[in-house]
């Protein structure tokens, strides 16, 4: 719980190539360095899980990550659950200590005895409630919990497969439908994040590419691809006076130099994309600080301390509301275990 990911690494591998292999999910999320304490955990937190019975493993979600989406919605839908969208939450309304609904942008007010908030807690408590329904100790606590992943995302569509210097050819091979890890050492990883706490952005990103249209071929045109760059290390909050919509650009530029010095064909590949900064996973997906996992994964916010210490059991002070995302135990990633736990605790009414 307490070590680096490197101290942990050194301890089973010896070549530094393997090591940053495993290395690159003690970063996935995570704004700090393989030599951050602590960063052993969120390298493990990212092999908990399964999928079909098989421990570690990850999958792709054919049509998309929609379709997950989709396939809980015909689920619930089936068991007459009235889904709607396009009715964003205002405020929810309190009264003596107990939630007693929601009020929508629209103005409608919609009555409940239990509701169950997704969104991140900060946003939950600072934004949607109004201060003198929260006690001042947890408001205080809350205030101090930590959130920025450093995280960028650029989601772009491709005229052919990268050609990789190291495995030459734009016809579609094996690593084409892997996780393409571009960050060959630990020491890779520590300039990266060292780069960002100066400037604000690694000059040499650490960078995962997927191209899911090599195993799904519903989501780009016949020959053509789609890949998502998901990459470290850029600051959540610049120094003053910088803002991400000036220096995404720099940013932009630093990820395709990466990804071209491996695949020298990538850059004029590109057909178009979408590039989202830690300022625009904010503003467009309510992700505070640009925090894809709800709050930093470390020690101090982590089990009965996810959101906050003494609150780890999916509700805050306020009866009937409970956190039911990446916010709770046990935090980020595309488990769907904070959302069941939530729900078998309000099934019990506690």
């Amino acid at each position: 719980m307490t070590k680096s990911a490197r101290s942990f690494l050194d301890g089973w591998f010896e070549n530094e190539h393997i090591k940053a292999v495993f290395g690159f999910d003690a970063v996935v999320g995570n704004y700090a360095s393989p030599d951050t304490p602590g960063s052993a955990y969120v390298l493990l937190h990212h092999v908990f899980g399964e999928l079909d019975g098989e421990k570690g493993a990850w999958g792709h979600a054919v049509g998309g990550m929609g379709a997950i989406t989709q396939t809980m919605a015909q689920a619930c839908s089936e068991h007459g659950v009235e889904i709607r969208t396009d009715a964003e939450v205002a405020s929810i309304t309190i009264k003596d200590k107990a939630v007693m609904g929601v009020v929508l942008t629209s103005g409608e007010l919609i009555t409940a005895h239990s509701v169950a908030a997704n969104v991140t807690p900060k946003m939950l408590y600072q934004q949607l409630i109004s201060p003198e329904d929260v006690p001042n100790d947890f408001a205080q606590k809350i205030a101090s919990t930590r959130y920025g992943s450093g995280t960028f995302r650029l989601n772009v569509a491709l005229s052919e497969l990268p050609d990789f210097t190291c495995l030459p050819g734009t016809d579609l091979q094996e690593h084409h439908q892997s996780g393409i890890i571009m960050a060959p050492t630990l020491e890779y990883m520590d300039r990266a994040f060292m780069d960002a706490k100066q400037q604000g952005w690694a000059n040499k990103p650490i960078v995962e590419m997927l191209i899911p249209s090599t195993v799904d071929d519903s989501l780009a045109p016949a020959g053509q691809h789609v890949c998502s760059l998901f990459c470290q290390q850029f600051a959540p909050t610049l120094s003053a006076g910088q803002s991400w919509d000036d220096l995404k650009p720099k940013a932009v530029e630093a990820i395709v130099s990466v990804v071209s010095s491996h695949a020298p064909n990538f850059k004029a590949s590109i057909l178009g994309m979408r590039v989202l900064s830690p300022l625009d996973l904010e503003r467009e997906l309510g992700l505070t600080g640009g925090d894809i996992f709800h709050g930093a994964m470390t020690l101090d916010q982590l089990w009965a301390a996810r959101p906050v210490f003494d609150y780890g059991d999916y509700r805050g002070p306020i009866r009937g509301l409970y956190h039911c995302g990446s916010g709770a135990h046990p935090g980020g990633g595309v488990t769907g275990l904070p959302g069941k736990n939530a729900a078998e605790v309000i099934l019990m009414g506690k």
